[in-house]
């Protein structure tokens, strides 16, 4: 009796480890080939790894994967990340990302009640792996906005972005990639 008890407790910490195991290599991977992930890596309050992505476009219209959330090099906590892709998207194929979280009110959205829907609240800037340099610290691709009086382009003020999120993956071959518009919600502490 003890042993059927004890199954579904067994069971749900190897899956946890073997979770970790792929969050870590996922990470590993992703500083080897991503200096800029690297250099964020030094200053983050937190990053939180989802190794595998699932997509399911032609039943519902899915994407939902488990990770890790990093603090200090250790794995302090489980994730679930979910989304809706709406309308017909192309590419089927698994990706993951890795969000590093660079203020402190970016790492506390991860423990709101009901989850954080992200893209409502921080600026997330979203980049392919292997990117070298880190933007200018612009959130918004545009760099400047139309001065009304002089008609010339005036330089808005720069902020640095409250989380970067790396996509590890072939981005040219999908659409709809993305980690706006999606839900995190903690799974264990």
């Amino acid at each position: 009796m003890a042993a059927l008890l004890a199954g579904p407790l067994w069971a749900a910490g190897a899956e946890a480890q073997h979770l970790d195991r792929e969050v870590e290599a996922t990470l590993k991977s992703l500083y080897e080939t991503t200096p800029a992930a690297r250099e964020l890596a030094r200053t983050a309050k937190g990053v939180l790894v989802f190794p595998e992505i699932a997509r399911d476009n032609y039943v519902l219209g899915l994407q939902t994967g488990h990770g890790a959330l990093l603090m200090g090099g250790k794995i302090v906590a489980h994730y679930t990340a979910t989304s809706v892709i709406y309308g017909s998207q192309a590419g089927v194929l698994p990706f993951g990302y890795a969000l590093f979280l660079v203020t402190d009110a970016a790492l506390n959205r991860l423990n709101q009640s009901g989850g954080w829907e992200v893209g409502k609240d921080a600026g997330v800037l979203i980049m392919p792996a292997g990117t070298a340099t880190l933007p200018d610290g612009t959130m918004d691709k545009q760099t400047g906005t139309m001065d009304a009086t002089a008609g010339t382009m005036t330089n808005r003020a720069k902020a640095r972005g409250e989380a970067y999120a790396f996509v590890i993956g072939d981005m040219s071959i999908m659409t709809g990639v993305g980690v706006q518009g999606g839900k995190i919600i903690k799974t264990s502490p």
